[in-house]
């Protein structure tokens, strides 16, 4: 699982690459910050940034060697997508109240979501 997770990190930082050239870090940040429900963040997060989540999503559905099997990719996926939805969320706030950068808070909080929505995984795979 860490060999997937470091995968779609990868593939999620390429993806910011690729987005923050259509729309500005900065506004990224405040929009995936801002509040709202989490359908409305996850439509915000899914228009704002398509070449992350797209580069994350195929990063998680790939074969990689000794990956899990197609249908724990796939659920992997979705739960790393809602991870990245979550951890922008709460990033973006908790750079905030630190001082620091928001965007560097999206970064982070989106990695440390996609971590801790593939933890329930990891846990079963090694029981």
């Amino acid at each position: 699982m860490t060999w997937l997770w470091l995968a779609c990190v990868a593939a999620m930082l390429i993806g910011l690459a690729i987005d923050t050239r259509q729309t500005p870090a900065p506004l990224l940040a405040s929009e995936c910050g801002a509040p709202g429900t989490w359908w409305e963040l996850a439509w915000r997060h899914a228009v704002l940034m398509p070449a992350t989540s797209v580069a994350m999503a195929l990063a998680a559905l790939a074969p990689w060697p000794g990956a899990p099997s197609a249908p724990a990719r796939t659920l992997c996926a979705a739960l790393m997508a809602a991870g990245m939805v979550v951890g922008a969320r709460l990033g973006v706030g908790m750079a905030l109240a630190a001082g620091a950068a928001p965007f560097v808070g999206l970064v982070l909080g989106m990695a440390a979501g996609m971590a801790m929505a593939v933890l329930p995984l990891a846990a079963q795979r090694w029981a």
